[in-house]
Formats: structure tokens, C-alpha cells, sequence
């Protein structure tokens, strides 16, 4: 089932959809979309393990609770937010620990956040972040993965984990998209590319509907953020 928010506010256009796939008994993916603050996050359950609706769940939630002091810059923010990736790692990688014959419970983690003219991106695993500037399609993050797709990067997989950032200038007009691997292992980057550009309502469950016909049969969730020329 596809579910979608529109929402606006800050100048910036929302939307999300979600939908489990074929392959799963539960949609292992969450996602939080919070735009009083601008900060946006997607997270998919690690794949042949224990427990990924729950992990992805932990992630999110953790960043749910997140509050930003006035004044602080988008690289305050950003720590705050990589704290966050960490005490989630902490704690799924402590509860393999406390029970090793269990097999590990992890997760992808992305999030991008927006303020004071600057989009902020850290990830961990290879959810992406996509962003489409003048008709371009970009890819802002780097899979965590190897050459047969398995992530070498995942929240919860090792006791200490390297979170990857970047930080870009944010334009009108820019529109980001933050997926799970579902959305393109179905849809190429130039359809991506192409339904972005129409500019039109309801883009995300066109994406989820891309997605499902290229043929993916993993869980799909993803945000798009798009700033207004108005905004």
C-alpha cells in the first residue's frame, strides 16, 4: 500500500510514499519527514538479517525526537543529527552483543536536512539521495555497497561506524529525492529524472508505480523535497 503527505510550508513542496514488496512479509522500510525543521530521513531494514522493520524503525525514531536550538548553523545540526546515527548503531550492534547466536538486526540510514541556504546529507548503507538542479539528475550520496550489491556499511553491523556527509548550496527550484534501494533497482535515473521534472503533484506514487512496473519486489519508500521559485 502506498501512503502520501503533501505538505507545505518554509517554501518547500513534500511528498512520501512507502510500499512493501513482494518479496517481504513486512515493509522493512521507515521513513520520518519533519518540515518544521527541514530534515528528512528514509531507512531500510538490512536484508537476510533479524529484525530490519525494527532496526530502520530505531533510526527513525531517534531522529523524531531530535530539537534544533535557534541560531544553531547547518553544521550544528548536522552533528547533531550524526549523534543520532551513532546512538542507534550503538544500540543495535550492543544488542547483538548481549545475544551473538541472534544474528545482527541492522539498517540503512540517510538523512538530509535544510537551513540557512545549505542541504545537508549523511548516510550510512545505500539508501540515496538524488537531487535534480536545471533539468539535471544528480546523485548527491555513494552506495555503501560492494560490486554484487551487499552493503559493506550498515548501522548496527559493527560496533563503530563512519557516517559520510555532504554539504551543498541549495537553490530554488532544486528537488531532492530520498529513497531506499527498491526505488532504483526498478527505475532508472532518467526516468527519475523525467517524472522530477514534470513538476506535478503526485510524484512519489508515480515513482513507486516506476518502480513496481521496472520490476523491483523490495520495499519502496521515498521523500521528495522541492523547493519553490516562489518559496
Amino acid at each position: 500500500m502506498v501512503t502520501k503527505k503533501k505538505k507545505t510550508g518554509t517554501g518547500l513542496e513534500i511528498e512520501t510514499a512507502t510500499r512493501q514488496g513482494t518479496r517481504h512479509s513486512q515493509n522493512e522500510d521507515n521513513h520520518v519527514s519533519k518540515p518544521e525543521h527541514a530534515m528528512f530521513a528514509v531507512s531500510d531494514g538490512m536484508g537476510g538479517h533479524r529484525d530490519g522493520h525494527l532496526a530502520s524503525r530505531a533510526f527513525v525514531e531517534e531522529l523524531q525526537v531530535i530539537e534544533f536550538a535557534d541560531g544553531e548553523g547547518v553544521n550544528e545540526r548536522l552533528q547533531r543529527i550524526e549523534a543520532a546515527f551513532h546512538r542507534v548503531n550503538d544500540r543495535l550492534y550492543g544488542s547483538y552483543l548481549e545475544n551473538p547466536d541472534a544474528d545482527i538486526s541492522g539498517c540503512t540510514g540517510l538523512t538530509l536536512i535544510i537551513h540557512d541556504g545549505y542541504a545537508g546529507c549523511q548516510w550510512v548503507g545505500d539508501s540515496r539521495l538524488y537531487l535534480l538542479r536545471q533539468g539535471h539528475l544528480f546523485l548527491v550520496s555513494e552506495d555503501h555497497s560492494d560490486d554484487l550489491g551487499r552493503l559493506t556499511r550498515a548501522l548496527g553491523s559493527h560496533e563503530e561506524i563512519l557516517v559520510d556527509r555532504r554539504v551543498i548550496e541549495f537553490s530554488k527550484g532544486d528537488c531532492f529525492v530520498l529513497c531506499t534501494d527498491g526505488l532504483f533497482k526498478g527505475a532508472s535515473e532518467t526516468t527519475i529524472a523525467d517524472a522530477l521534472a514534470d513538476g506535478s503533484a503526485g510524484v512519489a506514487d508515480r515513482l513507486v508505480a516506476h518502480a513496481v512496473e521496472g520490476g523491483s519486489s523490495d520495499d519502496v519508500t521515498l521523500i521528495t523535497v522541492r523547493l519553490n521559485d516562489n518559496g
